[in-house]
């Protein structure tokens, strides 16, 4: 069973996570006016339940600030998606022209062969003044 506190700390909770979305140079009035867009509550009710002046919380409040958590986490999760295919994407793109880089061509070492320090030594050149 949630207590009023519970919730009231819930909603805070969730308008300070939609807030975090908004950049760190955004003053407060601007904070409460973008969230009293996005929930479709009122600037003022906004102000009391960030500074957490409401003890009892009414339903409809409560679950319009649900609603737009709810959707600001969708939308976080769309962007994290395009944002890692667009990283597969520009990955894949780099493997096919450059192939595996990371050891030059070089053959693994068996276990306790000493590694080549040398530039004469590496398997990648004298590397880029030749």
């Amino acid at each position: 069973m949630n207590t009023p506190e519970a919730i009231a700390s819930n909603v805070q909770a969730s308008l300070h996570a939609i807030a975090g979305t908004f950049g760190a140079r955004v003053g407060l009035k601007e904070v409460f006016s973008r969230l009293s867009l996005h929930t479709g509550l009122t600037a003022g009710q906004v102000k009391r339940l960030w500074y957490g002046e409401w003890h009892v919380i009414p339903a409809h409040v409560f679950l319009a600030v649900q609603k737009s958590y709810r959707k600001h986490m969708e939308r976080a999760e769309r962007q994290a998606e395009h944002q890692a295919a667009i990283y597969r994407a520009l990955s894949q793109e780099w493997e096919n022209e450059w192939g595996d880089t990371s050891s030059c061509g070089a053959q693994p070492l068996p276990d306790g062969a000493p590694v080549a320090h040398s530039a004469a030594q590496s398997p990648c050149g004298a590397g880029l003044n030749t």
